[in-house]
């Protein structure tokens, strides 16, 4: 059988050729700094969407929200343009989702976010003011607004509290709620196992509320709680705390 030795080292030749011109044409993977600059860009495009908006078109703004694990940012968006924010928040999510994948394969190390207190910001309203579009949070409402409003959402989250029943103790979680008239913490239970929005966002908006009046009269500081927990159970079909001694 005849060898072709020059045949064997041009089809080695081509595969050889075709090798290298398919490793060049791999796609650069982005470092996570080239995912940030690209997420930065991103969120400036939901900023100058949603900013400036003026006083006229007050009856048809509406509150939208991004949230990413712990935090919330809110927006104020005009009905008109509802169609270009939900298509550029997204394309922030996904950017986001593959900047974490980065930091993974870049050897980052990204703790999963626990919130010890729901205390995050919550929209109340928005109004005029100079002009522009504004909205009122818990984080900028004034006090004078703020000491009344906790008040209500203490109470409502009370009746939402005492209305809860039970069949055992294990599904029940407890959650740190301020206490009223000093800088301590209690807590009051949820039921895990089913949706708890709407008390989470009462909680939320209290204890933000009571934190900055507490500040405002300069008895802020660091929310401790004097109770540990020790369990929930189910007595005459009430969840309730047990704490440690």
């Amino acid at each position: 059988m005849k060898k072709y030795p020059n045949l064997t080292i041009k089809v080695f030749t081509i595969l050889l050729a075709v090798a290298f011109l398919m490793n060049g044409c791999k796609k650069k993977e982005r470092s996570p700094t080239d995912w940030e600059e690209l997420l930065s860009a991103k969120k400036n495009e939901l900023v100058n969407l949603t900013a400036n908006i003026p006083c006229s078109e007050l009856e048809h703004v509406q509150i939208k929200d991004i949230s990413t694990d712990c935090s919330v940012t809110y927006y104020l968006v005009v009905a008109s343009k509802l169609a270009q924010f939900e298509k550029l928040k997204t394309a922030y999510l996904d950017l986001l989702s593959a900047y974490n994948k980065s930091l993974y394969r870049a050897g980052y190390i990204v703790e999963p976010c626990f919130e010890s207190i729901w205390m995050a910001e919550q929209p109340i309203r928005t109004e005029c003011k100079d002009g522009k579009v504004q909205l009122i949070t818990s984080n900028n409402i004034n006090i004078e607004e703020a000491i009344p409003l906790a008040a209500k959402s203490y109470e409502e989250i009370m009746t939402m509290v005492n209305a809860q029943t039970c069949t055992g103790g294990a599904e029940w979680w407890p959650t740190p709620i301020v206490k009223d008239e000093v800088m301590e913490l209690d807590f009051i239970l949820y039921l895990h196992s089913k949706d708890y929005s709407v008390l989470k966002k009462k909680v939320s908006l209290y204890n933000k509320l009571k934190y900055r009046i507490f500040e405002a009269q300069g008895t802020g500081g660091i929310l401790r709680s004097k109770l540990k927990f020790d369990r929930t159970d189910c007595v005459n079909g009430k969840p309730v705390i047990v704490y440690k001694n």
